[in-house]
């Protein structure tokens, strides 16, 4: 993958932005009682945040290969960017196993 830093980020920001979505629609069907679909989103999302890792992890290896990456505030936005969808992949499966509870505590 030969990419330079702006395509590197905008790559990131993309995948990133639409795990992070995919998580938001995963807590509203958890919301809903839709665990199924809620799990299955949940899935959508690691599958694009796994392909996001990729992309960090080859700047990543070229930098410790000694190819020195250009730091840009695009790239800091996308490595925050990401940072926030992996966090919020943790707060969305909490979600789910709430409401997952709740559900049980209503019956």
């Amino acid at each position: 993958m030969n990419m330079n830093v702006e395509q590197v980020s905008f790559e990131l920001i993309s995948k990133a932005g639409d795990a992070f979505g995919y998580l938001v629609q995963a807590i509203n069907y958890a919301r809903e009682g839709e665990f199924e679909a809620a799990n299955k989103k949940v899935s959508e999302s690691e599958k694009v945040m796994n392909d996001a890792h990729k992309v960090q992890t080859s700047m990543i290896v070229k930098e410790a290969q000694g190819e020195k990456n250009e730091l840009s505030v695009l790239l800091v936005h996308a490595q925050d960017t990401l940072m926030n969808t992996i966090l919020m992949l943790t707060l969305a499966k909490e979600f789910i196993l709430l409401y997952q509870r709740l559900g049980k505590e209503e019956k």
